[in-house]
């Protein structure tokens, strides 16, 4: 079975240890569950697949999707619509292995950050600087954005340039912890020093 390893980051050929069948009972479909092991790595993986097939087709399986190791990154819950789903965007190109797109969408996701905080400068480059200036972000979050920012450009305007899977990955998690920083952490922190001021 062909399946993306979250732990070596590859597309490999999984060998098949192990399974487990839960039946039709009525009202759920049949799923099987399939210990894998990445032939790249070692790694554990299991995959779950729904019975579609009917009576006349007899078992068909959908496509398998982990279940372990957990390694898909969900949207923030907490960040604005657009940039929701902007970023549902990265993760669509990234699993169907639109690495290029998956690399554009997570500039275009950084501009939305900008713009949810009000910054809308000339550029994507100079509103990362003032978002610095407002001290909406930190040198080291700077310095992700904006290696993300110049990631995006490349990817957009380089027609010879190949977006690797490895490097496609790197920048989704990357603007991840971005919006995870800005729409979750910051806000947690500040209750959090108000709480100790508090007490």
């Amino acid at each position: 079975m062909i399946i993306e390893c979250h732990s070596c980051r590859q597309y490999v050929e999984a060998v098949e240890a192990g399974g487990y069948l839960r039946y039709f009972n009525g009202e759920k479909p049949s799923k099987r569950y399939s210990l894998l092991c990445c032939s790249g790595c070692q790694s554990p993986i299991v995959v779950e697949q729904t019975n579609i097939g009917n009576m006349a087709e007899g078992d068909k399986w959908d496509t398998p999707s982990i279940v372990y190791p957990e390694g898909d990154i969900q949207v923030n819950q907490h960040a604005p619509h657009e940039i929701r789903r902007a970023f549902a965007e990265v993760c669509w190109c990234y699993r169907a292995q639109a690495y290029t797109a998956s690399a554009v969408m997570c500039r275009k996701t950084l501009e939305g950050v900008c713009e949810a905080n009000g910054i809308s400068e000339r550029n994507l480059s100079l509103s990362l600087k003032k978002m610095k200036e407002c001290s909406l972000i930190d040198e080291r979050l700077f310095d992700w954005s904006d290696a993300l920012r110049a990631f995006g450009n490349a990817a957009a305007h380089g027609v010879a340039t190949a977006i690797s899977q490895a490097d496609a990955k790197d920048a989704l998690e990357f603007t991840n912890a971005i919006l995870d920083y800005m729409f979750s952490y910051r806000d947690r922190f500040e209750q959090f020093k108000q709480r100790r001021a508090k007490g």
